[in-house]
């Protein structure tokens, strides 16, 4: 009997504390990456917009050793792409966010 109440009460400590986590706006399912650029001196001095999985929307914008955080990405494999706002220059990097670590994603760009 003794055993069988406890199982209970740890089932509703689980189902308690994950439905406050979820209700609360928890990041359990959504990740924030940062976003960096690498690549020649010459391509740095360049400003780049951010896109990931080729959506329209433009994230942000990135120049030379600036950092962009994206937050509120679903866990799973994201395509990053840096387009500059000037030339031709542009990069491109693939990256699996877990839910586990931060993730820092670097596009390399020439």
């Amino acid at each position: 009997m003794s055993k069988n109440i406890l199982t209970k009460a740890l089932l509703v400590l689980v189902v308690v504390t994950l439905s406050a986590a979820l209700l609360t706006g928890c990041t359990l399912f959504s990740k924030t990456v940062t976003v960096k650029l690498s690549g020649t001196a010459e391509a740095l001095l360049e400003t780049y917009e951010i896109y990931v999985d080729d959506e329209n929307t433009e994230e942000g914008t990135l120049t030379g050793e600036e950092t962009l955080d994206i937050t509120g990405l679903s866990i799973g494999k994201h395509t990053f792409k840096a387009e500059s706002t000037t030339t031709a220059k542009s990069g491109e990097k693939s990256k699996v966010i877990t839910g586990l670590w931060s993730v820092t994603v670097t596009i390399p760009v020439e």
